[in-house]
């Protein structure tokens, strides 16, 4: 038995040999102007500055699968995706059945001891929440599902069992809580109290505790600044206000006592060595894995550098021991690698890396010790199969890899390191971009538009008009200052979503946390980062070594409303107030006090402007506009502006054909006169000579684009910007969010801001200071969605299904049902929409 095993070692690590070898070349520097995607060599471009190509053999799963487990005796591989969990061949990955589920959880998945039951955590953004149980035939046959039903919202997570599987332990994460089941009838014996949102759970009976790690760390001390995550108070930094502390949780089982101990920040994914005598836990926030000695509880920390370095970004949020424990693999997200550590008496070291897919979150180790890699993002395919591309369509990959030779480790590591490093031709323009004297700029951040969307109909650029929905008839502002600047025509968002769309603007960064969050976002939908486990521990763009002046207008908002009396913002009901009745006041000239924003990280209250309105798109982006304008008045008589200054301007996202809103066209105009008149106010004044507006969608999800499905709208005006070009150099976020601080002098301090190319091509030496005037709409404001009462058909349906939705926070709408009917709604309701594809689920019998 054991020369067997051998020969099949043998085999596999010769294969293996073969494989990498074909694998082991860098990359080519690219073109200045590629294409995000698949490039001719192979390999893969994502729009973080990074590129793909991943060791082993790659398996699709479409959705964004997030965590993975063996069954006892690695026969069978189960994956925790969005809505489904899929059964693996666990030898060849291939997929043997897919059963559906509710939306679910961060992470928890687990066979139950003896194999004959499969545990999944499921949970929805309000509850209710539930443990989904699978039954499995002897030879693994998915069969009847059950399920473990809870009592208002805990957010189940992490999974495991005792020993004999007579006892679950579940991390409940906003109850705060360890939940202690009885596996057999589902009974919740008792709940233990931990840290703050729990995540990942270990048994190690041998010493008699199970683990658990907090991602909020400890409870908050009346000393500390805190900020809210999902109704607990989290101990936070007060100048970044993001969270400060990391623990594991240490429970007794015979007692049930419960002690802590410190590790890195945000800890998630944790691995008992096969001795029972080391626990891992990985700390995404730190880039650092700690290892605790279960006896002792001693603590020792192991730093996973990123690449290229920087002060955060490697992301290690998941590990796994190989089975002789004298290997450790770190799912690096950040770097898309797995970082390899290995045991050297008394002290572990890191001896290289692999690359996989974008952003890895879980591993699971065969019997040989080869690796089972679940990545979230996949190779970043956004392409619906029809010919277009959304950002919603996602594809995640399992990976299998053969254990690593040494020799392959170091090879492995130079690729990693190039694929966060690319090179790319110069892309020319004005390379010292300090020299240009620029002292203030305007971030101004809008809502959920592809580039064909909008742009499509410009001839000169990259364009597909059969895509365009929005364009110079409902744009003109847009149009004119694309044709009077420069045409950025390759210019990607760094996310899918409103979610993490915000994160890469506003921070470089975006956490594990969020990543696993697309199925429901459990504890929230924090896209405005008033949540603090979602605040990268760097802080945000301009916040470093250089103080800068900033000012914000409308992100991180929630709701307020201006109060004269006391001169300061307080809590409003969204639902008091509708589009009509904010348009009523605007006409009136009323508005200024009927809005307001309550700022929704407490770390940068000082910096707000709290009358400019919040992000809802019940308030015309009019009243932003008169907002911001009065403001810059006022800093016109005062001279003083502050060097950067952002704002929000979300109206384009539109309410669909909802009855009492606007028409999509309509709530478009209206994006783009606010932001023709912010244009032209801040041309006309006194600071004009040294400023720069850029301008970005948030993400690109809501229509189709013909190149990729985070192609976007970007605008860069001002000065020194370009006149009458087309600019197709690739560019993303990261490279608008580094073009500010290199003309400010901030350090990059995430290793996403530290690869990235600044946006040098767009400007120029040569000054052109003539001032900007604002093209009036060419459709009314108030032009509004018909009334149910006489509509038909796709109509009625289009309305129905728009009035049904909650519209109160970004992206809480069924996206696809929502690009369907805007398509419908300007192309003509017997227009042919191109379908995204669909997910095939084969769905078990349930009792």
């Amino acid at each position: 038995m054991r020369s067997t095993r051998i020969i099949i070692l043998t085999l596999s690590l010769a294969a293996a040999i073969v494989v990498i070898a074909k694998e082991s070349a860098l990359f080519p520097v690219l073109r200045s102007t590629v294409f995000a995607g698949k490039q001719e060599g192979g390999f893969f471009l994502v729009p973080t500055n990074q590129l793909l190509r991943p060791w082993g053999q790659q398996m699709e799963i479409p959705g964004r699968p997030v965590d993975a487990a063996f069954d006892s005796s690695k026969r069978l591989l189960a994956v925790l995706n969005r809505r489904s969990l899929h059964l693996m061949d666990g030898s060849t990955g291939a997929q043997l059945a897919e059963i559906a589920a509710h939306s679910t959880s961060y992470a928890g998945i687990a066979f139950r001891p003896g194999d004959r039951e499969l545990w999944a955590s499921e949970a929805s953004r309000n509850g209710p929440d539930n443990i989904l149980i699978v039954a499995l035939s002897d030879v693994g046959k998915p069969g009847k599902t059950r399920r473990i039903d809870f009592n208002g919202h805990p957010v189940p997570a992490g999974i495991a069992f005792a020993p004999d599987g007579k006892t679950a332990y579940v991390a409940l994460s906003r109850n705060n809580t360890l939940g202690v089941f009885n596996a057999e009838d589902g009974a919740l014996l008792r709940e233990v109290n931990v840290g703050v949102a729990p995540f990942g759970v270990v048994v190690a009976a041998k010493q008699g505790k199970v683990f658990v790690s907090n991602r909020g760390g400890r409870h908050a001390r009346q000393s500390d600044a805190t900020a809210p995550s999902s109704g607990t108070a989290v101990v936070t930094d007060p100048k970044t206000g993001s969270s400060a502390t990391g623990t594991v949780s240490v429970i007794d089982l015979k007692t049930f006592a419960a002690s802590e101990i410190e590790v890195g920040l945000a800890p998630s994914g944790m691995a008992l060595s096969p001795d029972g005598n080391t626990l891992a836990v990985a700390s995404g926030h730190s880039d650092l894995v700690a290892l605790i000695d279960t006896s002792t509880l001693r603590r020792t920390d192991l730093k996973v550098p990123s690449m290229p370095e920087a002060s955060l970004g490697s992301q290690p949020i998941a590990v796994a021991f190989s089975p002789d424990g004298k290997l450790l693999y770190v799912a690096c997200g950040g770097n898309n690698g797995i970082a390899v550590a290995q045991n050297a008496g008394k002290e572990w070291k890191i001896a290289g890396a692999m690359p996989t897919p974008w952003f890895p979150s879980a591993i699971a180790v065969d019997a040989e010790g080869g690796l089972r890699v679940i990545s979230i993002k996949g190779y970043g395919s956004t392409a619906n199969n029809k010919g277009s591309f959304n950002s919603r369509e996602n594809v995640g990959l399992l990976s299998k890899i053969p254990r690593p030779a040494p020799v392959q480790l170091q090879s492995g590591t130079r690729e990693v390191r190039a694929a966060n490093s690319p090179q790319f031709e110069p892309a020319g323009g004005v390379k010292n971009l300090a020299s240009l004297g620029i002292q203030h700029v305007f971030l101004i951040v809008k809502e959920n538009r592809t580039y064909d969307q909008v742009f499509g109909d410009i001839d000169k650029g990259n364009g597909d008009s059969k895509l365009t929905m929005f364009g110079r008839e409902v744009t003109p502002n847009h149009h004119a200052l694309a044709e009077k600047y420069v045409l950025l025509d390759n210019f990607y968002t760094g996310g899918a979503i409103s979610f993490d769309g915000h994160h890469w603007l506003m921070q470089a960064f975006v956490s594990d946390y969020v990543e696993r969050a697309f199925a429901a976002s459990p504890r929230g939908y924090a896209w405005n980062m008033a949540d603090a486990l979602t605040v990268a521990p760097t802080g945000f763009f301009w916040q470093g070594s250089r103080p800068v002046s900033v000012r914000i207008w409308g992100e991180f908002c929630l709701p307020g409303r201006w109060d004269p009396a006391t001169q300061n913002v307080v809590d409003m009901n969204e639902s008091d107030t509708s589009w009509p009745a904010y348009w009523k006041l605007y006409k009136e000239g009323k508005s200024a006090d009927a809005v307001g924003c309550k700022p929704g990280v407490p770390a940068l209250a000082s910096l707000h402007d709290l009358r400019y309105p919040y992000n809802s798109t019940a308030i015309p982006d009019q009243l932003r506009a008169d907002a911001f304008l009065r403001a810059l008045a006022e800093r016109e008589k005062s001279g003083e502006l502050p060097q950067i200054n952002i704002l929000t301007l979300n109206e384009d996202h539109t309410n669909g054909t909802r009855p009492g809103s606007p028409t999509p066209r309509a709530m478009v105009a209206d994006n783009d006169l606010a932001l023709g008149r912010i244009v032209e106010g801040i041309s006309k004044s006194r600071f004009w000579s040294k400023s720069l507006i850029l301008v970005v969608e948030d993400d690109a999800q809501d229509g189709l684009d013909h190149v990729d499905g985070r192609r976007t709208v970007a605008m860069a005006i001002g000065p020194h910007v370009r006149r009458d070009a087309v600019d197709s150099n690739h560019y993303n976020h990261t490279s608008m969010i580094r073009t500010i601080q290199v003309l400010f002098g901030i350090s990059a301090r995430t290793r996403y801001l530290a690869s990235a190319r600044p946006m040098t091509s767009v400007f120029t030496a040569d000054a052109d200071t003539s001032a900007y005037r604002c093209l009036p709409s060419n459709i009314a404001l108030d032009e509004m969605n018909p009334v149910l009462k006489g509509l038909t058909g796709r109509k009625l349906w289009a309305a129905q299904q728009s009035l049904s939705m909650n519209w109160s926070a970004p992206d809480d709408v069924p996206q696809e049902t929502l690009n369907q009917i805007l398509w419908w709604d300007y192309k003509g309701y017997d227009a042919q929409y191109p379908k995204l594809s669909e997910t095939r689920i084969t769905r078990s019998s349930s009792n």
